[in-house]
């Protein structure tokens, strides 16, 4: 599989393991010597894909671009864990090149991409308390107009709630360095999180509603990226 071409990207902890595994799955080449070479190989892009995907990052600046060649739903949400912004967008080389050679292929894409986002901000809107679950979502788009949609969870403790509203509240006092490094260790603590994908908008708010979180495994670790944001 490809190494991804995107803006800035970066991967989440959580996610570290399964996006390390589904980078390297492919991506081995095997030399004359038999031997395997795990350099991932870069998704080559022509200059007017190239100038597209910028072009679609100055227009959605809410979404990160991502464009990576992936064999599976594990594979796209894997890459779009790594997604910095509101939401993901994964798109397969040969559809942005597509689109940058067709105008009328680009309406037509960037019409599925203005569709699905909208009916995540539709679903957003009811999820109600739910909301602060999802860490992060986005949306892949196959070379055929299919689009799956994803959602990273994540349920932080009481203890880490009690932290975020106390933080938030003393925004204006001016914190030392050793008060930060106090704050990230109290922000240290039993965190679950998980991840659902479903083939609509609604088929992913009825996921989200039905995570039963007394089934997911706590993990010892500071809550990272998505949602929760413990700066001033």
């Amino acid at each position: 599989m490809s190494k991804i071409d995107g803006y800035g990207v970066y991967q989440n902890s959580y996610y570290s393991n399964s996006v390390k595994n589904s980078a390297t799955k492919g991506a081995e080449k095997t030399d004359k010597s038999g031997k395997a070479d795990k350099t991932e190989s870069k998704v080559t892009l022509s200059a007017k894909a190239k100038k597209l995907l910028e072009e679609l990052k100055k227009n959605y600046k809410n979404m990160d671009f991502i464009v990576a060649d992936y064999e599976s739903d594990e594979e796209a949400a894997s890459y779009l864990a790594r997604g910095t912004k509101e939401y993901s967008v994964l798109i397969e080389p040969e559809t942005l090149e597509e689109m940058a050679a067709d105008n009328e292929a680009k309406e037509k894409y960037t019409g599925i991409i203005d569709d699905a986002v909208g009916q995540l901000k539709d679903m957003e809107s009811q999820l109600g308390d739910k909301i602060d679950e999802v860490a992060h979502l986005g949306i892949s788009v196959g070379n055929d107009g299919k689009v799956s949609y994803f959602a990273d969870l994540e349920k932080v403790s009481e203890r880490q709630k009690d932290f975020i509203e106390k933080t938030r509240a003393n925004k204006k006092e001016e914190r030392t360095a050793q008060a930060k490094k106090a704050e990230e260790s109290a922000a240290k603590g039993r965190t679950k999180r998980t991840r659902v994908e479903a083939d609509s908008a609604q088929e992913l708010l009825e996921k989200i509603k039905a995570v039963d979180w007394e089934q997911v495994k706590a993990e010892e670790k500071p809550v990272t990226g998505g949602r929760f944001d413990f700066t001033i």
